[in-house]
């Protein structure tokens, strides 16, 4: 069951097809001014008009066989691919990784809220407890257990956000795991965030982080790759990222031995960038040899209301 809001990403469908009917219906109208002597023509607004008109239909088709190709590729292969009309920075790529993070864990139930939601839920709690009298404080409830495991969480997830970021500030990062539940070598579930086709660079020709998140996100409602049927149960996740040998990040482990899990299905989100749209030179899969894999070294424990 989906559970991002469709208003997000775009119109309804009943506004896709009111829109839809109402471009058939200025055609039909059009067309029926038109008049049999041959050497009449439209008129310069008229003939605007019809072409835009014309232009948004194939827009429309192209955006719907996009999306059926998505659908296809996300249930007979598991994947899901983005790709982004340009570069991206380094600090791009690390956004996208934090907010697909915070959108699994969200969207497989092992958060009760959004993330923006439960930060705002924890700041609130907190500053009314603090108004509390000491003195008038009940003993330790169920709901207190409950705020208490929520904290942690929290404080699991922020934690590894800001050491993602300091990992992204010392080497690239092409490929991201999220392995949930069971163990390093056989999860539950696996999810790959793979970034090894995407052009890094700088300066103000990149893309907007913004803007391929909006891409990104539409495409992953579209093609309803976190969404399963089964019942889901409360687990930990463990994030693994592919990194320079010799970055020098402290935080993490490295896991030199590390295997991708066969085991189980992988879940690939692959970001990429069009070729066709820059110069720049894109990274050979020979220029990962010296990368390994860091473990973070605390995992994320799923909680419910």
């Amino acid at each position: 069951m989906k559970i991002f809001p469709l208003s997000f990403f775009f119109s309804s469908e009943g506004e896709q097809n009111t829109m839809n009917n109402t471009d058939e219906e200025e055609i039909s109208a059009m067309s029926s001014k038109a008049p049999d002597n041959t050497q009449e023509e439209l008129s310069p607004d008229q003939s605007s008009l019809l072409d835009s008109i014309v232009t948004a239909s194939k827009q429309d088709l192209n955006r719907k066989e996009s999306d059926a190709a998505v659908v296809r590729s996300a249930q007979e292969e598991g994947h899901v691919n983005v790709v982004f009309p340009g570069t991206v920075t380094q600090d791009g790529c690390c956004r996208f990784v934090s907010e697909i993070l915070k959108c699994i864990l969200y969207q497989r139930q092992q958060l009760p809220m959004t993330y923006d939601q439960l930060v705002y839920s924890q700041k609130k709690r907190q500053a009314s407890m603090q108004d509390q009298d000491v003195a008038s404080r009940r003993p330790m409830q169920f709901a207190d257990i409950e705020w208490r495991k929520s904290q942690q969480t929290l404080r699991e997830l922020e934690e590894v956000l800001q050491q993602l970021e300091v990992l992204f500030s010392l080497s690239r990062v092409p490929r991201v795991l999220l392995l949930m539940g069971g163990s390093l070598i056989l999860p539950k579930e696996l999810y790959e965030i793979n970034m090894e086709a995407l052009v890094v660079a700088g300066g103000d020709q990149c893309l907007r982080a913004s803007s391929c998140l909006r891409k990104l996100f539409h495409t992953l409602f579209v093609a309803d790759l976190l969404s399963d049927s089964r019942p889901i149960r409360l687990m930990s996740t463990t994030i693994l990222a592919l990194a320079h040998r010799d970055c020098g990040v402290a935080w993490f482990r490295p896991k030199l031995q590390f295997k991708v899990p066969t085991r189980v299905k992988n879940h690939k989100i692959i970001l990429s960038s069009d070729l066709s749209t820059h110069t720049e030179p894109r990274t050979e899969g020979s220029d990962w040899q010296d990368y390994v894999w860091f473990q973070t070294p605390v995992t994320i424990k799923g909680f419910s209301k």
